[in-house]
């Protein structure tokens, strides 16, 4: 079995997996979204102990959350999986808003690949092979992926492949992502987005699957490490611009966010790129 991912393990976007016939593994959605493709091969699906399904070669689904995928090779197959949480969806979001009013059916629904998506997983796969590594890059890619689902396909089978993303608060998410920027801290957020502390992290967790505090974290780490990887910035100015007390303070956050200090990171990216 292969798996191919991202540098920073807290942000995986991609995974390209081997699989050899009749092997079986179980994932349990969370909460954001999954899109399996089947490069090639078969694969059988059984939800929640009951439904079974077939997905052949370029063929896809997205994965909802709270549903127990069993996944059976039915033999030597090849998938690529793109992780796609809600607010990567925000450029289509007021096309999402609308279709929450609509019935959309809780039928499994799978996607036939045009050519230009065969073409994209197939490109996709050779950067993950080759052992293209950025962050960004893979980012962007998925963003790209997002916009040629929406200008390649009719809105109906949107609607149907896109199903477990409509009954989420994507209008709160997109609030925050705009505002936790300018707040330092999650009772800051909270007053920023008109909700009360305790009202507010209640909702969060239920977006979110996470305390707010965790996911700035994150998202703070995440900015960081775009900064260090596009070196234009010294890691003195990057921690003077984050407001750490001490540099000390901003190499023990890079360590507990980022798996290394922020010396190690540069130098790992500065290889990467001779």
């Amino acid at each position: 079995m292969e798996y191919i991912r991202e540098t920073s393990d807290y942000q995986r976007i991609w995974e390209s997996l081997n699989f050899p016939k009749e092997y079986l593994f179980e994932r349990k959605i969370s909460y954001n979204p999954m899109i399996f493709f089947v490069v090639s091969g078969e694969v059988r699906l059984k939800l929640n102990d009951m439904e079974t399904y077939l997905v052949s070669s370029h063929e896809m689904f997205m994965a909802q959350s709270d549903i127990s995928y069993k996944v059976t090779m039915s033999e030597q197959t090849h998938l690529i999986i793109c992780h796609v949480p809600l607010e990567v969806w925000y450029a289509e979001q007021k096309w999402i808003s609308d279709c929450k009013e609509k019935d959309v059916s809780e039928e499994f629904f799978k996607l036939s690949a045009k050519k230009i998506i065969i073409r994209f997983f197939s490109l996709l796969d050779n950067y993950l092979k080759e052992g293209v590594n950025d962050a960004r890059f893979f980012e962007l890619k998925r963003h790209e992926f997002i916009f040629l689902l929406f200008f390649y396909y009719q809105k109906n089978e949107l609607l149907q492949f896109s199903q477990c993303m409509l009954s989420k608060d994507i209008q709160f998410k997109k609030i925050i992502v705009d505002s936790y920027l300018n707040a330092k801290n999650v009772q800051e957020l909270a007053k920023l987005v008109n909700y009360s502390t305790s009202g507010f992290i209640k909702k969060f967790k239920k977006c979110f699957d996470d305390s707010p505090y965790k996911w700035m974290q994150k998202q703070k780490a995440k900015q960081i490490l775009i900064d260090i990887s596009r070196g234009t910035k010294s890691l003195q100015e990057i921690a003077n611009e984050y407001k750490f007390s001490s540099y000390q303070h901003f190499s023990v956050f890079c360590k507990a966010q980022l798996g290394a200090p922020p010396t190690a990171i540069l130098e790992k990216k500065t290889l990467n790129y001779r």
